[in-house]
């Protein structure tokens, strides 16, 4: 691997991270936003319509409030009353069978408009009977006299009460536009808030709360910023140093030269003629003669197995 790919790898990697991180700060902050499903901002839908008296429903049965529910409820409601005095309670009534069954803050299977200032909401759940028939609901409200105007249909789907709502949970939405109402009365105007004294009799004054100095906020919210801040310094880091590399590499010239394969020198210059010596047939030079060491003609050259013939 040459100098120039090591600087290519390692931006390459640098940039997989941040992506990385990037990505997990945006799936993040996605899911923290579009998690949920929308709400309903109707109070019916295509799989659901509006109860009606005057039609005849053949759904199944609901099952209504059992009475560990409906004493829990009771409870709940108390604690309203106890705030702005009035009586609030609840009627769930099967649109299919007719039955109901109510309660109020003064208990289970006691009415609301029993006491002198009453509030109540009337919940009425139809199921369809069969999978292409409409699930239909509705959600009305009583009251005393003096307790006007009363909160309508439309308000309670601000509380997620709706037909579709009632239709898959009936128990336990009607539990929450029950608790809900107060609510809805005191937005109408027809409750006054409830006066919260600022101090008890005799009670010590509170301290004053220290300057907010972001101790409270989530350690994971500051984690991941911090985190996110050294990851994208580092990477701008390297990336520079990398890019600076790089091209400092790419300005110096070839590469320095490897190892030269065997073979003749194609930049060596060509053999030239022998360097003069004596001649053979200078005059005066002396003339090769025979060796006297030789052998004579005929005994050092080896004989052939066969034998040879004469004259030859």
């Amino acid at each position: 691997m040459t100098n120039t790919a090591r600087p290519q790898r390692r931006v390459g990697v640098i940039v997989v991270v941040v992506l990385f991180f990037a990505a997990a700060g945006i799936i993040g902050t996605l899911v923290g936003a579009f998690g949920g499903d929308a709400a309903q901002e109707e109070f019916t839908s295509d799989d659901t319509t509006v109860y009606s008296d005057d039609q005849t429903y053949y759904g199944t049965t609901l099952q209504g409030f059992t009475p560990s529910e409906a004493e829990q409820l009771a409870q709940g409601l108390a604690e309203a009353e106890a705030l702005h005095g009035v009586c609030f309670g609840w009627k769930l009534v099967d649109g299919t069978s007719g039955e109901a069954g109510q309660g109020s803050s003064r208990g289970a299977n006691v009415p609301a408009d029993t006491c002198p200032r009453w509030a109540e909401v009337e919940v009425f759940v139809a199921a369809g009977s069969t999978d292409d028939d409409l699930d239909a609901a509705d959600v009305r409200t009583a009251g005393s006299s003096d307790l006007s105007p009363l909160p309508l249909r439309s308000d309670f789907v601000k509380l997620g009460v709706t037909a579709d709502s009632l239709a898959a949970e009936p128990v336990s939405v009607t539990g929450q536009a029950a608790l809900g109402l107060p609510l809805l009365l005191v937005e109408s105007g027809a409750l006054n808030p409830p006066q919260v004294p600022d101090q008890e009799p005799g009670g010590a004054t509170p301290p004053p709360l220290p300057p907010g100095d972001g101790s409270g906020s989530s350690w994971v919210t500051w984690a991941w910023l911090i985190g996110l801040g050294v990851v994208a310094v580092v990477a701008l880091g390297l990336g520079f140093a990398g890019r600076a590399k790089q091209k400092s590499t790419s300005d110096g010239g070839p590469p320095p030269p490897g190892p030269r394969p065997p073979g003749p020198n194609p930049q060596a210059p060509p053999p030239g003629p022998p360097p003069p010596g004596p001649s053979w047939f200078q005059p005066g030079a002396p003339q090769p003669g025979p060796n006297p060491q030789a052998p004579p003609p005929g005994q050092g050259r080896p004989q052939p197995p066969w034998p040879q013939q004469p004259g030859r």
